[in-house]
């Protein structure tokens, strides 16, 4: 300590003290350099400074990772969410493009689609699933019976079942007349009903049509097996085998990776339209994804 040391140089390296940290010389020729002597508290400040630069250099290098890892989840999010609106849009071409095949069959033969069936239509490469119901085997919110409403409520795990159809048959005679002598003219008119939440609507959505045939029960043979298993136990004048409609529900599942498409037309068939214009009216078109996102 305070002694300094000699440094034998050759081109600015040191050859006597491998761990000399002498500025190099930038005159290349052999000489011999003066290390003056450095200070015991000048070396312990040295070490404090580079023990806090390491430290900062650690928080940076955690606080960039925390940020690439965040970048990164919410590049991937996007990427998904434009994944899932591109199929969202080629599933729907998809589903429509089978749906009207569908369409023109029943126009052609409507009696041979008086109960529910599934068609496999072949389209762009792949085989797409029609679930083909007719209306008469869902229940007509414009007339069918307080038990019939009642049993639905009761067996979809709605408190109240019973009151609930009161509330939904005292509204619909008051309302009733006021357009085209029915109470509603959408299943989306229910939630004029006091009481009828979204998350009510949302689970009877897919069994209930407005019709304005005066049907009070359904066709069995028509129904979807996940109606037929709610009303199981429900009077045998709810079920009425001879029943018809000209309208009905279809429903085309699009597959994709990752999830389907859920591509949903409610028609009426008419048959024999006039000339130029397609033989069926659509009454209501939906389409969702059900997946991952």
């Amino acid at each position: 300590a305070g002694i300094g040391r000699w440094c034998l140089a050759v081109d600015g390296d040191c050859l006597l003290h491998p761990s000399c940290h002498q500025p190099k010389l930038w005159q290349r020729r052999r000489r011999i350099r003066w290390e003056p002597p450095m200070s015991r508290q000048y070396a312990g400040g040295m070490k404090r400074h580079q023990g806090m630069a390491l430290v900062l250099v650690l928080w940076i290098v955690a606080a960039l990772s925390i940020f690439a890892t965040s970048l990164g989840k919410v590049v991937r999010q996007e990427a998904s969410v434009v994944g899932v609106t591109r199929d969202m849009a080629a599933g729907r071409a998809r589903g429509e493009a089978a749906i009207y095949q569908v369409l023109q069959q029943i126009a052609l033969k409507p009696q041979e689609f008086s109960e529910r069936r599934v068609e496999q239509v072949p389209w762009g490469g792949q085989i797409i699933e029609v679930e083909i119901l007719p209306w008469s085997g869902l229940v007509n919110i414009n007339a069918a019976s307080p038990e019939l409403l009642g049993s639905l409520f009761t067996r979809m795990g709605l408190g109240q079942g019973a009151a609930l159809a009161q509330a939904l048959v005292e509204f619909r005679q008051a309302g009733k007349g006021v357009v085209n002598s029915v109470a509603w003219e959408a299943p989306e008119d229910l939630l004029q009903i006091p009481g009828v939440t979204y998350g009510i609507y949302a689970q009877i959505r897919p069994f209930i049509v407005a019709d304005t045939d005066g049907r009070t029960g359904i066709n069995p043979k028509a129904a979807p097996a996940a109606l037929l298993a709610a009303l199981d136990g429900t009077g045998g004048a709810a079920f009425q085998e001879s029943l018809s409609s000209p309208r009905y529900r279809l429903t085309a599942r699009v597959v994709f990776d990752g999830g389907s498409v859920m591509v949903v037309r409610d028609a009426d068939v008419i048959g024999g339209g006039s000339r130029g214009s397609l033989p069926w009216t659509l009454l209501s078109a939906t389409q969702s994804w059900v997946g991952r996102i």
